[in-house]
């Protein structure tokens, strides 16, 4: 289990013997495509860690359709921050394929929280989940075209981890919409696509259509 938690960003450069403490209450559970590991509004004691595979954390609309809120990947926690709240998950989370996920035991965890290096990794990753969430609420500001380039502009990322169709949803178009965008963007040479990511050819292009 030591090896597995050293492939987990929140434990990245950590002792052995802190780790082996942390194994103590630490549980690898593996999941199947589309299974269930949490439902919004659940709460329970774990906090999870992706040591292989994927996980969609998303809401459902009032008709149970599902609308993509983020994604994440090997080396990638989530269900932390409801933990700290001491609230259930505000989100549901499946596992987008075969996945090897860990169980941490947050009650036994939260004795190690204020102390580094793990103080200094929440403290940073609870303000860049703070920071994301104000800049993408902008987007409801913008038509589709702008909500396209505002976020590839903001958040990259987005576009090498998510499928179109997921993030169309998000972004709240139909995929059509978005691919139609991409092509228009990748025409004028502003984007180009890169193995499974785009990349920005002309950022200050790009920053214009903002103000059009």
């Amino acid at each position: 289990m030591i090896n597995k938690l050293r492939k987990i960003s929140l434990f990245f450069n950590t002792d052995d013997f802190l780790l082996s403490e942390i194994t103590n209450f630490c549980t690898l559970k593996k999941y199947q495509k589309d299974e269930i590991i949490f439902f919004e509004g659940e709460k329970d004691k774990y906090f999870y860690a992706i040591y292989y595979g994927n996980v969609l954390m998303y809401d459902s609309d009032e008709k149970g359709n599902i609308i993509p809120k983020n994604q994440f990947g090997c080396g990638d926690i989530f269900g932390l921050i409801a933990q700290i709240q001491n609230r259930p998950y505000c989100l549901s989370a499946k596992s987008e394929n075969e996945s090897q996920i860990i169980k941490i035991n947050f009650e036994k965890f939260k004795n190690y929280i204020s102390n580094p290096p793990f103080s200094d990794r929440i403290i940073k990753m609870l303000s860049n989940s703070i920071l994301q969430e104000i800049e993408f609420n902008k987007l409801q500001k913008y038509d589709a075209t702008k909500r396209v380039i505002f976020t590839l502009l903001n958040f990259p990322h987005k576009f090498i981890k998510k499928k179109k169709y997921m993030l169309a949803k998000e972004l709240n178009m139909s995929p059509e919409t978005l691919s139609r965008i991409l092509s228009k963007l990748k025409n004028e040479e502003v984007i180009c696509y890169c193995e499974k990511s785009i990349k920005i050819i002309d950022k200050e292009k790009l920053k214009k259509y903002l103000f059009i």
